[in-house]
């Protein structure tokens, strides 16, 4: 791909700033006033209670008050401890999908604003579309912004799956009885073939759709970012940081409503959680509405006590896991506003300078 300019330098050391024509839809968080960051803030706590709520009615007041009687405050800590890993790990993976392939690069400060909104989730609109914006920012054109966007999105999906399948795997193996079939078969037999049967896929029909309008270009987009994740696994031990940083982030989110539900009295064992929370995680913070409030808070109490655990408990320990996963980013979120409605003017001889600066050639 050629990555289109807004403007030109009079040198490689003149800095000129421009404005870059950025999707509206990208920035509609980020150039959001206070108050009305306040009020998406209060929606999704809201959501986030709600859901909470509706399910605790479900399982039953009492045991729900039970649960909450045999609280142990330390897990809470390890908790914290664990989003605070899976956001290191996170960067690394971030990093890479930016840099594989002479990918455009983000200043220290950017990278670190655009990855604490896209690991909280609140700031990224949905879809990606934060993202999107930090790679035009950046220089990329709009057809290599979407292939690297979705090359993230597929590289967040496609370890957490390998995640599932190796632990539907341990649980088969076990004989446990929990959890059920239709949801450690799939996950132990599809996740492996399908990287393969893609990956092949996305080689032999990389110029195919290239270019073209309509479903064909979307398909187009859709191969590149396949294409992309490829390249990570060909290459391990050049792009090894993106792979283990993916495979950090899910184990210490998985981690973290692992603790959770041990603050309220419940060791899950590990597989059968890891299968739950892998089946109940149908779209990630970074790609969810507000951060996935309402809904993630429904649907992995649900996934995860067909695993194994005990109702009122995954209720009340994925809820407070959910409300630190929404509310512990937030002010290092925040924090980064004004970083992240500078990128819109950015220096035009980096961007012109992108392709020079690394030994990489540009996305083919």
């Amino acid at each position: 791909m050629v990555r289109g300019l807004a403007g030109s330098g009079t040198g490689m050391g003149d800095k000129v700033l421009v404005r870059v024509p950025l999707p509206r839809l990208s920035i509609v968080h980020v150039q959001r006033r206070g108050i009305v960051l306040a009020l998406l803030v209060g929606v999704a706590v809201l959501l986030e209670l709600a859901a909470g709520v509706g399910l605790a009615y479900v399982a039953g007041w009492s045991k729900v008050l039970a649960v909450l009687d045999d609280f142990h405050g330390t897990w809470l800590i390890a908790l914290v401890g664990a989003l605070l890993v899976s956001l290191i790990g996170y960067y690394y993976a971030y990093r890479g999908i930016f840099r594989v392939e002479g990918g455009p690069t983000l200043t220290r400060r950017q990278m670190h604003a655009v990855v604490a909104a896209g690991f909280g989730g609140f700031l990224a609109h949905g879809g990606g579309a934060l993202d999107k914006y930090a790679l035009q920012a950046a220089g990329a054109d709009e057809a290599e912004a979407k292939a690297r966007v979705a090359a993230l999105g597929g590289l967040e999906h496609g370890v957490l799956s390998i995640g599932g399948c190796a632990a539907a795997i341990a649980v088969l193996v076990s004989g446990r009885g929990q959890p059920p079939a239709d949801f450690t078969i799939p996950w132990a037999v599809i996740p492996i073939p399908g990287f393969l049967i893609a990956f092949w896929a996305a080689e032999r029909y990389r110029d195919r759709f290239r270019g073209q309008a309509g479903w064909r270009g979307m398909l187009g987009t859709f191969v590149d970012s396949i294409r992309i994740i490829r390249v990570l696994f060909a290459h391990p031990l050049r792009w090894g940081s993106a792979l283990c940083g993916m495979a950090l982030f899910w184990a210490a989110d998985a981690f973290a409503a692992w603790a959770a539900m041990a603050a309220f009295g419940f060791e899950m064992n590990v597989a059968m959680l890891f299968v739950g929370f892998a089946t109940g995680m149908v779209f990630t913070r970074r790609t969810g509405p507000l951060a996935g409030a309402g809904v993630l808070a429904l649907v992995l109490p649900v996934t995860i006590w067909v695993s194994g655990a005990p109702f009122a408990v995954a209720v009340v320990g994925i809820f407070a896991y959910r409300m630190l996963a929404l509310l512990l980013p937030m002010p290092v979120s925040l924090a980064a506003l004004p970083t992240l409605r500078a990128m819109a003017c950015r220096p035009a001889a980096r961007a012109a300078g992108t392709a020079e600066g690394t030994n990489e050639p540009a996305l083919q």
